[in-house]
């Protein structure tokens, strides 16, 4: 599956750093991308006059600097196939901006970043028109069990063939298809127990997850399935994945229009700000894009 052929990869030179570089390696092993580009941006820098006079170049010796900083993080944490395009951009600007419109020009397919600015990090998630990967500070450097949560839609079943093919990659555990059954306090009202609650609930799950995985396009046995029961669908996913050893979250993202691409959703929002392990959010190449473009003046 070569679903990811341009992936971006924003650089803040942070702990975070190390784990995106290793993602991108691990994601390049199976997707076989036609393209990497590495970046970084800063702030308009405000260089003294003094230092201006001085040093004529200070801008440009600064922006080398920082472009050499790239290449030798990538060299010492990935090593690529010849095949692969690898460039590096540095520049001053807005980092989120920048890289939206980066995203636009360069026709991404991913954009893999750090958790170490999660307020960036979920706006990107937000905006961007196609899928991203936010990779916590000291996250697992390879998916060797990954999890998809799944909610029967072909959001889903799209997330789904990317966890298998994760894992495939790295010749891992199978991945795990999880269905978050929410117990909601109201079965109380149905004077009902909340064992009896649960057993109705997954006797529903388990015959809607057996039809879902009838549309998957690989057999039972290259991927297992579960159905957790919480009372939370965000935080319930997240204790899966903390007590089965879970080392990537795979979801899709609901919707294809503009409204709905730029609202993410709150339960996936709450998993790539409370993570441990690299987080996908799966989207339909394209998803926003025109509302994208309108936003920042790049229609034609």
């Amino acid at each position: 599956m070569k679903r990811f052929q341009r992936i971006l990869v924003p650089l803040s030179f942070t702990s975070a750093d190390p784990a995106i570089i290793a993602m991108v390696s691990h994601i390049a092993k199976w997707s076989e991308p036609k393209e990497l580009v590495f970046c970084h941006f800063n702030p308009k820098m405000d260089i003294p006059v003094a230092l201006k006079e001085a040093d004529p170049g200070a801008r440009e010796s600064i922006i080398q600097a920082a472009h050499e900083r790239m290449e030798t993080l990538v060299a010492e944490h990935a090593t690529f196939s010849e095949s692969i395009q690898i460039s590096y951009h540095v520049e001053e600007a807005n980092a989120l901006h920048r890289c939206l419109s980066m995203v636009l020009e360069k026709d991404c397919d991913l954009v893999v970043t750090g958790a170490d600015k999660p307020e960036i990090a979920i706006r990107l998630a937000r905006k961007a028109p196609c899928s991203v990967c936010v990779v916590p500070v000291d996250a697992p450097t390879s998916v060797r069990k990954p999890m998809v949560a799944v909610d029967f839609s072909e959001f889903s079943r799209d997330a789904s063939k990317i966890g298998i093919a994760l894992a495939e990659a790295s010749n891992g555990e199978v991945p795990v298809l999880v269905h978050l059954s929410q117990i909601h306090r109201g079965y109380k009202w149905e004077k009902s127990s909340e064992e009896e609650f649960v057993a109705s609930n997954d006797a529903y799950a388990s015959v809607q997850m057996n039809n879902f995985c009838l549309g998957l396009d690989k057999p039972l046995g290259t991927y297992t399935t579960t159905v957790y029961h919480h009372e939370s669908v965000p935080f319930g996913l997240l204790e899966y994945a903390d007590r089965n050893g879970i080392d990537c979250i795979v979801a899709g993202c609901r919707g294809r229009d503009a409204i709905s691409s730029i609202l993410l959703g709150s339960v996936i929002e709450q998993i790539m700000t409370h993570s441990a392990v690299p987080v996908f959010a799966i989207k339909a190449k394209g998803t926003g894009r025109s509302f994208l473009e309108s936003m920042m003046g790049m229609n034609d």
